[in-house]
């Protein structure tokens, strides 16, 4: 067996060996990967191949080849800030939402991160930059699914739109005009025709990740041991009151016919 070389990840300690991946397993494991392969059987190109789990209970995924970018906290390339990876970004999800809606899940599955919402779909949870393998500067495979669950297009959504534009309270990037803008354009590729839920979904969904961070770090979780020890609940929660001050400013650009 080809030597093993550490992917990082902060959830799951992941390594390659040869042309594949290995990541620490959990309960979550046997759904998400009755979804992967659901994918693979509906042709969806957007995600890994599950392949099982390796004689130490890791799960074993094909390694897939690309550009990847590790993102938060370590800066991002200018060339993913642009907004047409916003387009890029956004064209995809819709594109497994419309896919993942054909899925049954499995009656005995059990999912890491389920949503205090209906559940029409099972959500990606994480669609983000530094869980993107681009090829070409375009978005070719999304990686990290053990988060994946059960939820509501819009939940998944807000999330990515979270991140992508991005709308963190403490992001210098772009002023608060140009997040309003990068919203809409997000939200206009992606096809979201209602759009009156999008802010009041991403508030509620920032204080219960936040929450279920901290929740998962006190029962001893090691990935989310670390995710708290950096004050993300803390973060995520000042993020929901920056979207409460500045609701009026993205509430008009949503309402913008789409392009």
């Amino acid at each position: 067996m080809d030597e093993e070389a550490s992917l990082g990840g902060n959830l799951s300690d992941a390594v390659r060996i040869g042309n594949t991946v290995r990541r620490r397993a959990g309960p979550w494991t046997p759904g998400v990967h009755a979804l992967l392969r659901f994918l693979e059987r509906e042709r969806f190109d957007g995600a890994p191949r599950a392949r099982g789990l390796d004689e130490r209970g890791r799960e074993v995924l094909e390694y897939v080849e690309g550009d990847a970018h590790a993102g938060w906290p370590d800066p991002l390339p200018d060339w993913l800030l642009g907004e047409d990876c916003l387009v890029r970004s956004a064209r995809p999800l819709r594109g497994y939402h419309d896919v993942v809606a054909r899925f049954a899940p499995p009656p005995d599955g059990r999912w890491r991160l389920v949503a205090p919402t209906a559940h029409e779909i099972i959500c990606h949870n994480d669609w983000s930059p530094w869980n993107a393998v681009f090829r070409s500067r375009r978005l070719a495979v999304m990686l990290d699914w053990d988060l994946a669950g059960p939820g509501t297009r819009i939940w998944d959504l807000a999330n990515a739109a979270y991140v992508w534009v991005p709308l963190y309270s403490r992001a210098e990037l772009f002023t608060l005009t140009e997040r309003a803008g990068r919203l809409r354009v997000f939200c206009d590729s992606y096809g979201l025709a209602d759009r009156s839920e999008l802010l009041e979904v991403l508030r509620r969904r920032l204080i219960f990740v936040g929450d279920f961070i901290d929740e998962q770090a006190r029962a001893g979780d090691p990935g989310f041991g670390k995710l708290s020890a950096w004050g993300i609940r803390a973060g995520m929660h000042r993020d929901a009151e920056y979207l409460d001050e500045n609701r009026e400013v993205f509430e008009r650009a949503l309402v913008l016919s789409p392009s």
